[in-house]
């Protein structure tokens, strides 16, 4: 087990458990994202050099997955890194690793899953939307508000929005910054399995098993493990 002030990391009978437990329902601090690198460092270290590992499960410790970035250090970051760029015509270095971070979940040969309660605001509902699939609980608030501080999603949150929910809706949660229900969530596409209160954690594995189940890994097929796995529940 890997452990840090604000993340644990642990193997279960090979699936991962990634569990974010910082101050204040996760709030994302320059702290915490220095944390979220390092752990990510050792999930791509764990894969790969474990092949036996089936998936990896994303929550929160508590009853929120991540109330999103400090308001107020995030605006003054975004300032300083427009700062940065206006002078040197780069994007900051800084910048670049920490989106890499997030977006790494996405290219891993395992499912990751997120597993969505409470708020998952900001760059908290960037993590999430991430992962290849998201298991929302009735409580779950999910939603990108950066555009009510004048600013927008930055790593990674509008392309994977776009590619989750579709352009149209995505313009829609970026540009208006209102948060959206577990309901709304499984509508639009960006919850794909809606479950009841503390039964997340235990879909998230029972899905990952499912999909092991069926052969390699192939996020192409999303949607028809989905479909499956649903189906498998019913019986």
């Amino acid at each position: 087990m890997s452990e840090s002030a604000f993340f644990t990391l642990e193997n279960k009978d090979n699936i991962l458990d990634l569990t974010m437990n910082a101050p204040g329902n996760n709030i994302m601090t320059a702290d915490f994202m220095t944390g979220f690198e390092d752990i990510v460092k050792e999930v791509q270290k764990t894969a790969a050099e474990n092949n036996s590992i089936k998936g990896l499960i994303i929550h929160g410790a508590g009853r929120h997955f991540s109330v999103g970035a400090d308001v107020t250090s995030l605006l003054e970051r975004t300032g300083d890194e427009l700062s940065e760029y206006e002078k040197t015509g780069k994007i900051p270095e800084g910048h670049v690793i920490q989106k890499g971070s997030v977006l790494s979940f996405n290219s891993l040969k395992f499912p990751v899953v997120s597993v969505v309660n409470g708020f998952c605001i900001g760059s908290g509902s960037e993590i999430a939307a991430s992962a290849h699939f998201r298991i929302c609980e009735p409580a779950t608030r999910a939603g990108q508000p950066e555009s009510t501080f004048g600013i927008l999603p930055a790593l990674g949150g509008i392309t994977r929005s776009a590619a989750i929910c579709g352009l149209s809706q995505a313009i829609d949660i970026v540009m208006s910054g209102e948060l959206f229900t577990a309901e709304h969530a499984g509508k639009i596409g960006w919850a794909d399995i809606l479950c009841e209160k503390k039964q997340g954690y235990g879909k998230a594995v029972a899905l990952i098993e499912y999909i092991n189940g069926t052969g390699s890994f192939d996020p192409a097929r999303s949607a028809e493990y989905i479909s499956g796995f649903l189906k498998s529940e019913e019986k």
